[in-house]
């Protein structure tokens, strides 16, 4: 109640939820909800597909997986997560749940990216690395590996692009810099380029 009606007391809160429920079921046809144990819940002769709920059940099943079938798990969440939770509502449970899937959404590209590194497909784990790091601006680990990524490719003045990225996302999120190894490794692939342009 204090989600969908907060200005209302328990009352009336009570008598919109039964009236805007009958009217639903009306223009359904079906009962959605049965009532047992004290609670209202999903009747159990509806057949839901929730794509929100698949997502989650698929990252998790990736979690207790390994080699191709946690990498199958991922492929599969990839394909459902068509963008941001419930974009044109600001409640705060929406948002709250938005940041939570998008979080599962950024580490789901990122085990994924790093299964295609490790087998050798450098340009598929770079373009799975760079759409995590759209989600997610603050994280090392996934600049880290870009970084290397396009080290390794020879494309210098993109890996510096990707430094200067995490650089701006930790300041204006957290006040700081990148760690002294991010650094370091900045450091590596300016003087590479500059040994490359020679």
């Amino acid at each position: 109640f204090e989600t969908f009606w907060p200005n209302l007391t328990v009352r009336e809160a009570t008598n919109v939820f039964h009236v805007t429920k009958r009217k639903i079921s009306e223009v359904l046809g079906i009962d959605l909800t049965a009532y047992w144990s004290g609670f209202y819940r999903v009747s159990p002769n509806i057949d839901l597909s929730y794509d929100v709920v698949s997502f989650t059940d698929l990252v998790q099943q990736s979690g207790v997986l390994s080699g191709e079938a946690a990498s199958d798990k991922l492929v599969r969440a990839d394909l459902l997560y068509s963008g941001e939770f419930l974009s044109g509502m600001d409640m705060e449970w929406v948002k709250n749940r938005r940041a939570e899937l998008a979080q599962d959404y950024s580490e789901a590209l990122a085990t994924l990216a790093k299964s295609r590194e490790d087998n050798g497909h450098k340009q598929e784990a770079l373009g799975l690395y760079l759409r995590a790091a759209a989600h997610d601006r603050q994280r090392e680990d996934i600049a880290t590996s870009i970084m290397n990524l396009y080290h390794e490719l020879g494309m210098y003045a993109d890996a510096l692009i990707a430094y200067d990225r995490l650089s701006e996302g930790l300041k204006d999120q957290l006040g700081v810099a990148p760690a002294p190894y991010i650094q370091a490794l900045a450091t590596t692939i300016r003087h590479d380029m500059e040994q490359a342009a020679v």
